[in-house]
């Protein structure tokens, strides 16, 4: 089945923070959405609350660590509608741990889920894109790229891989009609956001190091989101865009 009319709009990692946000904004406005998550279970727990409401949303189990499985995504999708317009990659994860604690195992699989996963599903969905002259890639990525905080020097190194990644893939596709940028998001609310920080003590010794003296919110990234892969962002090419409340640059 193919959709002309609708945009096909696939989210990695979409089962819960930015990209659940994400998931629920694009079928509240009508779009064709197919999320994929290692979670099964809060995967299929969207998947039918989204539908009780006359939305479109296909949840797919998906261990991005896989290239079979993302093989298998890929398979599906095209069955299903025939095109991709619209990747985003969510998935990530992270842990506060100093240099002396992380062990080769945690090094690894952060390696494998936030830079290797992203290296298959880009590899596997471009072509496809390329086959209809365009599409449009948006990463999540992560301020700790830039200041080296926030995380441990896995998450910072694997975070500020996919941002090499972004400019390598925007170089050679960029004449294929491919736009891929990347959004690097600084104290989110999330879930990731309170594990890292579990105390009100430290969110809030936090938020007095953020300009704007405010946490960003799920809207806050969604929202940029949805502008980089719009039509209003077409002349904006392999850019990062931080997401931090001026963070980053002004303390």
């Amino acid at each position: 089945m193919e959709v002309e009319n609708q945009s096909v709009i696939l989210v990695i990692g979409g089962a819960s923070g930015i990209g659940e946000a994400v998931v629920r904004n694009r079928v509240q406005k009508g779009d064709k959405v197919i999320f994929t998550d290692i979670n099964e279970k809060m995967g299929q727990r969207l998947e039918s609350e989204l539908n009780q409401t006359n939305t479109f949303a296909t949840f797919m189990k998906h261990d991005v660590t896989s290239w079979q499985e993302t093989q298998n995504i890929k398979i599906n999708v095209m069955d299903q509608f025939n095109k991709i317009d619209t990747l985003i990659y969510s998935a990530g994860v992270t842990s506060q741990k100093n240099i002396r604690e992380i062990t080769f195992e945690e090094w690894s699989f952060t390696f494998n889920v936030n830079l290797t996963g992203l290296f298959y599903s880009l590899k596997t969905f471009i072509p496809e894109m390329v086959k209809r002259s365009g599409g449009n890639i948006v990463i999540v990525g992560s301020g700790s790229a830039i200041t080296g905080s926030g995380g441990g020097a896995h998450y910072s190194a694997s975070k500020g891989g996919a941002f090499g990644m972004m400019r390598a893939i925007a170089d050679e596709f960029s004449e294929r009609g491919i736009r891929i940028n990347l959004v690097a998001p600084r104290v989110i609310e999330t879930e990731m956001l309170y594990k890292l920080y579990p105390t009100e003590k430290q969110l809030e010794d936090l938020k007095n190091k953020i300009p704007i003296k405010k946490i960003g919110t799920l809207e806050d990234t969604t929202n940029i989101i949805n502008f980089l892969e719009s039509s209003s962002a077409n002349y904006i090419q392999a850019q990062t865009l931080i997401a931090d409340g001026g963070r980053t640059y002004l303390t």
